[in-house]
């Protein structure tokens, strides 16, 4: 059995001098981290030199000859010391998509099925100081004053906590950052649509089409996001925004990551999608990716930047239809370009947007199974109608 099932299961039982190490290398640990600060460092790096200094104390004073003891014993140092405790279990594992806790209890959603695990904290005490870690390496605040928080963890899930007195309980609710490794062909085989479907995604990424993917929270529009981007030739420049660090284009050579910065204790000035959209236009940019609108100056620029000669962008957006991220796309700009009336945004928008791609959550015949899939592909003529209306065709 492994460490993280003997965590998950709650079954670890130490020995007197496995207790004393851990509280060794704790102390050790508080002394040493002082400089490592997260919120000032890599968060990948933060992670690995925190490992290290463990995994030196251990090998240094006490004598273990037994390596998966010895490994077993640093991992969990790491997750107590470290990490986010029993939630290290469940981010490390793949199949795991979302991440529910209320107070004690937890659920989980993997390979699409909602998994009630009942109580896995021992006490409040065991939340609240998950609660402190993230809040920690956030930078940010969470009292009785603010009562909500949120963030990315360190490995770029995302978390949202709300706590009392605005709710009953404690509610921690994370977006596992699981989607990087995923192929066209993993997500064919997942269900999330068939081959054909597979095929003309391949032909609207090869073809520079300008695709936006719609979809309410939770259903696949930046896993669909990132798999693209693997589609797109690896000498070809690419500049990326999001507001955390959910995209990375893996084995691409010309990638540019930017990353929006929200004001903080530590961090006295904002950085926002509009600032990081001015400056990749600057740069020398086959592509443009947005990881999601969100912001009416950047909805608008970016469809400035898409008539200019940047073929092949993708973004998101959250919407309840195809046709409603269109929609959604006119009212964000004209939230910005109030002089303009709505059908020179339609003008703009059926030149800049090629494809929809809408994805929708369905049940897939059980009350706790839940399919990602595409639900429509909608290409953008050019040209209006005479009525001033899109030309719109369903795939």
């Amino acid at each position: 059995m492994s460490l993280k099932d003997r965590i998950s299961e709650k079954t670890i039982q130490e020995s007197d001098l496995e207790k004393e190490i851990i509280k060794r290398v704790k102390k050790m640990i508080k002394t040493k981290a002082y400089d490592l600060n997260p919120v000032f460092n890599n968060k990948e790096h933060f992670k690995d030199k925190i490992f290290l200094i463990i995994k030196k104390e251990v090998e240094e004073y006490f004598n273990i000859a037994n390596y998966h003891i010895k490994n077993e014993m640093i991992e969990r140092i790491f997750y107590d010391t470290c990490g986010l405790g029993i939630l290290e279990v469940y981010l490390g594992d793949k199949e795991i998509t979302d991440i529910f806790i209320q107070d004690l209890e937890m659920v989980i959603i993997k390979n699409g099925h909602k998994i009630f695990l009942g109580q896995v904290f021992a006490n409040m005490d065991e939340v609240y100081l998950i609660i402190d870690r993230i809040k920690e390496n956030s930078g940010k605040i969470i009292d009785q004053r603010i009562p909500f928080l949120n963030t990315d963890l360190y490995e770029g899930s995302r978390c949202s906590i709300v706590i009392p007195p605005v709710s009953d309980k404690v509610y921690i609710s994370i977006r596992v950052f699981n989607c990087l490794d995923f192929k066209i062909d993993d997500l064919e085989k997942a269900g999330m649509f068939d081959g054909k479907v597979k095929n003309l995604l391949k032909y609207f990424v090869e073809n520079k089409q300008n695709i936006i993917i719609a979809g309410g929270m939770g259903t696949g529009k930046t896993t669909l996001l990132n798999t693209l981007i693997k589609l797109i030739p690896s000498d070809e420049f690419i500049n990326i925004i999001q507001d955390t660090p959910e995209i990375k284009p893996l084995n691409h050579h010309y990638a540019r990551l930017l990353t929006t910065r929200i004001k903080s204790r530590e961090i006295d000035y904002e950085i926002n999608q509009e600032r990081l959209l001015f400056e990749t236009l600057r740069m020398k940019a086959d592509r443009i990716i947005i990881g999601e609108i969100r912001e009416n100056i950047s909805a608008y620029q970016l469809l400035q930047a898409l008539n200019t000669g940047h073929k092949g962008s993708f973004s998101t957006i959250h919407a309840d239809s195809g046709f409603d991220a269109l929609t959604r796309l006119e009212t964000l700009s004209m939230e910005y370009r109030q002089n303009l009336d709505n059908m020179m945004i339609k003008r703009i928008i059926a030149r800049a947007i090629n494809v929809i791609i809408y994805l929708e959550n369905q049940l897939n015949g059980e009350p706790d199974y839940i399919k990602r899939k595409i639900k429509e592909i909608i290409t953008v003529d050019k040209n209006l109608t005479k009525e001033g209306e899109y030309q719109l065709t369903y795939q």
